[in-house]
């Protein structure tokens, strides 16, 4: 009799076949063992589209920390100002031109100068040497020293000297000598302003120019002007002094500009000697549009208040200018400026703001326009 075939000890071979459990995750393992060229496209499409999606909430974060840091700037530079009105019982002057004798006169110093010891800087204030102009060489040393509060974070023309990114209110131009007139009132640009409109502008100071004249209007119409330093400009004055104190500023501290953004004044790579020291009302003071005038002549029919703030002279119209090409009020933020009024007060003025409302908030006194083509109304509501 035959035996079945089998293992030792008469166990019959049994043939075993694989688990199906073991198949499957055996072909799992094959099969993840790389991505194909499609899951990859879509992997890579997924995470550039979260990018997308992240990297604007990034950088609109980081934008608006510079901003804030910017207002803070704002809010220092004020502080000085005012405690500097406190000590002085008037506002700086926007620049000097003057000097200690009459065989060396020129631009001296501006207002960044005079709130040095305001800003945690009155090492570099007790070194400047008031008896030498701007240009000395020890005073351009201080005026290239980079002060962080001087420039706006957001300020990409910064160069890490002596930048500047925020003017003082200038109104609406300011006063040179023109043709051997002293005090003549011009424009941003030098033209002779007529802001009474009586067909007469940048008149000898002997001629009768009206009442009030262009130089008495030119006073209410900013906060901080050029004025002389020093020496005797002429016989028997002292050239120009123009400046507003608290008592002057009859339209109330809280609705009066007084320090304004502005990314195009300070340094000048084109003039080593544009720093936060400048002279030059371009690159230290902030206008509005002086086309406000037609022609410069600010007479009946010849002005229109909404101008103040529109075309190329609108606020952040100069991003892409020249340094000191453009005195209108600017920055890199988006859609306005960081500005403080006379209180001290910081707010974010939108770049459309109307005109007319603009105007009245550039000048202290608008009482003295009753009357006038140049009269901006009542003031009201929020800015």
């Amino acid at each position: 009799m035959r035996r079945p075939q089998g293992r030792l000890g008469g166990q019959p071979h049994v043939r075993r076949r694989a688990s199906p459990v073991l198949v499957r995750n055996h072909e799992t393992r094959k099969s993840a063992a790389g991505f194909t060229m499609i899951e990859l496209v879509v992997s890579i499409g997924i995470i550039g589209l979260l990018m997308a999606l992240i990297l604007p909430a990034v950088n609109n974060a980081r934008e608006a920390s510079r901003r804030i840091q910017c207002a803070v700037n704002v809010k220092q530079l004020a502080l000085a100002i005012l405690n500097r009105m406190e000590q002085e019982k008037r506002f700086p002057a926007a620049w000097y031109w003057g000097g200690v004798d009459a065989a060396n006169v020129g631009p001296h110093h501006n207002w960044v100068v005079d709130i040095l010891p305001w800003i945690d800087q009155k090492t570099i204030a007790d070194r400047w040497n008031h008896n030498e102009l701007a240009e000395f060489p020890a005073n351009q040393a201080l005026a290239q020293t980079h002060l962080a509060v001087l420039s706006c974070p957001s300020d990409i023309s910064v160069t890490g000297g002596g930048d500047l990114s925020y003017a003082v209110n200038g109104g609406v131009g300011h006063s040179t000598v023109s043709s051997g007139i002293l005090d003549c009132i011009v424009d941003p640009f030098s033209i002779p302003f007529d802001i009474n409109g009586n067909g007469l502008a940048c008149t000898a100071p002997a001629v009768d120019d009206g009442s009030p004249s262009d130089r008495q209007l030119f006073l209410s119409i900013g906060l901080c002007f050029g004025e002389n330093w020093g020496v005797l400009i002429a016989p028997g004055g002292t050239g120009t002094v123009r400046h507003h104190r608290a008592a002057t500023i009859r339209d109330g501290f809280s609705n009066t500009l007084m320090l304004l953004e502005n990314i195009r004044v300070g340094v000048d790579p084109a003039t080593p000697q544009s720093n936060w020291a400048s002279v030059t009302p371009r690159h230290t003071q902030v206008f509005f549009s002086h086309r406000i005038c037609r022609d410069n002549s600010c007479s009946a029919g010849n002005v229109d208040l909404a101008l103040a703030n529109a075309g190329a002279h609108r606020i952040n119209s100069g991003r892409t200018a020249p340094e000191g090409e453009s005195p209108w009020a600017s920055s890199f933020h988006k859609e306005g400026v960081n500005v403080a009024f006379a209180d001290g007060r910081v707010q974010f003025l939108s770049e459309s703001i109307d005109g007319r409302v603009y105007y009245n908030l550039f000048t202290p006194d608008g009482m003295k326009f009753v009357g006038t083509p140049l009269d901006g109304g009542a003031l009201s509501g929020d800015f």
